[in-house]
């Protein structure tokens, strides 16, 4: 459908597929979305009351926004990004699952979300206070924004979230912000 309602999409695509808008506003999904909803039991999540409502009304940690946003940022520039490894849980199943963000025409942008597997687990509330992120900090460098997975060595965002798993676990560690050696030497060498 177009013109005020869902972009046309490939229902045919066992995926769930959805697209943003250079707004970041949601303007496309595939049949499987409506699907993933109601499996999830959230009715409010059904693309006609999804449709126009802003990425971000979906993702609730300011950990991941950044992290999502750094992301959007690179595929935005014209790099795919494919095969991020990443759970997305519902209250009685934990469900691994792999994400390509893609690059289309005008600034928008399109998720492919598979699931690799699931694990039932014993029901919990989603985004419980009492999930946590832990002690552990995701250094980024405030510059390049690649993030320090340990001994000495700096990857691209989307390269951390496969090595470190930061999408698999319950919640992105919290993120601080420094200078890697790398940008560090490019500045002192500025002076």
């Amino acid at each position: 459908m177009i013109g005020g309602k869902n972009e046309d999409m490939n229902d045919s695509e066992p995926d769930l597929v959805y697209r943003i808008d250079r707004n970041d506003l949601l303007v496309g999904f595939n049949r499987q979305w409506n699907h993933f909803a109601r499996d999830n039991g959230a009715p409010g999540l059904l693309r006609e009351k999804s449709y126009k409502k802003p990425l971000w009304s979906f993702i609730h940690d300011v950990e991941t926004r950044h992290v999502h946003q750094t992301l959007l940022n690179k595929v935005r520039l014209g790099k795919a990004i494919k095969g991020l490894p990443f759970r997305c849980d519902s209250p009685a199943l934990r469900r691994f699952m792999k994400m390509d963000i893609l690059p289309l025409a005008d600034g928008k942008i399109e998720y492919r979300c598979r699931t690799i597997r699931t694990e039932t687990r014993e029901a919990v509330p989603i985004n419980s206070a009492n999930a946590g992120n832990g002690e552990s900090l995701l250094r980024m460098c405030s510059w390049c924004k690649k993030v320090d997975a340990g001994n000495d060595k700096w990857v691209e965002i989307e390269n951390a979230i496969s090595l470190l798993g930061l999408f698999t676990q319950a919640r992105v560690p919290a993120i601080t912000h420094t200078i890697c050696d790398a940008c560090a030497s490019k500045l002192d060498g500025a002076n």
